[in-house]
């Protein structure tokens, strides 16, 4: 981005402009799209503007970076979206469950959506729609593929042009279902991502068709399964904070106590609860007696229904030491957001400051893999700041400060 001297401008000031070039007709669109979406046509409302502002723009705000998202990443690997169809992914092999599960998800959201807009019921179709952005893609999918996304090797590079591949499908289809509500930001990331990657589309978003379902997309086993898997992390979740667990810390062991057809569908997509868990082991049980009585008073647990997950809280140097990278890892990648690097830049250099002796010991074993969550090529760890000239930014690390700066 230039200013109009010509010179470059900053990252942060780039992205500000960008986000900002259809202010006005933003606050058309959250307007229109709370309308619609807080009740049906034939009911009395309050305008409120104060809520208009937070869930309606919420929703419309996660659709607009899950956008970005998939523009910055995809434009680093090169994506073709003429090239890298679902076919092609298909074929590859590298549709693997949360990819079928997004798009066998995403055909009913068109026929009920589309049912629901012929019906003049708008508010369930924005419900559905807001169902869809927030929790579908946005808390579901992209933490199942995040990690994916996280390396430059060229051996797996198939692997994340189908991410690309299943987000193009499903955010602009989702563009397309918005479009009669929110027309300016659709026309916008119609322009300013769709055809950036595709140039054959048409000319503007209206001559689009509209949607309509693929029978061949559609796989119900799939979307038990993944229902089955996000039940059973949600369940994680719950232990973990009964037992005062961070999400980021990892833990040694799960054990799933639950009947064989939900043990059967966690076993299918095992990699993937070990990797929204942030546990190392599952073993299953059908009775909770068969817990070893030595290991019970170690255990956090959490039930619903038939299903019973219990944690084991032990926790030694290494899995101290990860648990502590993680969250190091999270401030870092917090503060790159915030001085407006997208997440494929490259950083020479992360300095981390204010740690003791101990922690730079723990966090030795685990320096690789954090220079690749931070996407850096150095780390440098250290008791003081160093170093002159550097912008340090201070930070809570549970009940200390600590100080990073990034070149």
């Amino acid at each position: 981005v230039l200013d109009e001297n010509g010179r470059k401008m900053s990252k942060s000031l780039g992205n500000v402009i960008w986000a900002n070039s259809l202010l006005e007709e933003q606050s058309v669109d959250v307007s229109r799209f709370y309308l619609m979406w807080k009740c049906s046509p034939i009911e009395s409302m309050n305008f409120d503007i104060k809520e208009m502002n937070k869930r309606p723009y919420q929703i419309l705000s996660t659709f607009y970076h899950l956008n970005r998202f998939l523009l910055q990443n995809a434009e680093y690997d090169n994506f073709n979206p003429k090239i890298h169809t679902v076919e092609w992914a298909s074929n590859e092999g590298q549709l693997k469950p949360p990819e079928k599960w997004l798009l066998s998800k995403l055909q009913s959201l068109i026929e009920s959506v589309t049912d629901h807009i012929e019906n003049c019921e708008f508010n369930v179709a924005l419900s559905e729609l807001e169902e869809y952005i927030v929790n579908t893609i946005s808390r579901q999918y992209v933490p199942m593929v995040r990690r994916n996304l996280w390396t430059d090797d060229p051996e797996t590079l198939n692997r994340r042009l189908a991410i690309y591949t299943t987000l193009w499908h499903a955010l602009r289809t989702v563009n397309l279902l918005l479009n009669p509500t929110t027309p300016y930001l659709c026309e916008f990331l119609h322009q300013s991502v769709y055809r950036r990657l595709d140039k054959t589309l048409p000319e503007s978003v209206n001559f689009e068709s509209w949607p309509t379902p693929e029978d061949r997309l559609v796989d119900s086993e799939v979307e038990e399964d993944v229902n089955v898997l996000i039940k059973g992390i949600s369940l994680v979740y719950s232990a973990r904070q009964l037992g005062g667990m961070k999400r980021r810390w990892p833990l040694r062991k799960a054990w799933i106590i639950a009947p064989e057809t939900v043990h059967a569908s966690i076993r299918r997509l095992e990699p993937f609860f070990l990797e929204l868990s942030n546990v190392k082991e599952i073993e299953y049980l059908d009775e909770k007696e068969k817990l070893d009585p030595e290991v019970r008073k170690y255990l956090t647990e959490a039930s619903e229904g038939e299903i019973t997950v219990a944690l084991d809280t032990r926790r030694d140097e290494l899995l101290v030491g990860e648990g502590l990278m993680r969250d190091l890892a999270r401030r870092v990648q917090s503060l790159r957001k915030e001085l407006g690097y997208i997440p494929t830049d490259i950083l020479e250099r992360v300095y981390i400051a204010g740690l003791t002796e101990e922690d730079i010991g723990l966090l030795e074993p685990f320096k690789e893999e954090m220079l690749v969550l931070v996407r850096s090529k150095n780390v440098e760890l250290s008791e003081e700041k160093t170093g002159t000239g550097m912008e340090w930014h201070e930070m809570k690390l549970d009940k200390k400060r600590i100080y990073i700066a990034i070149t």
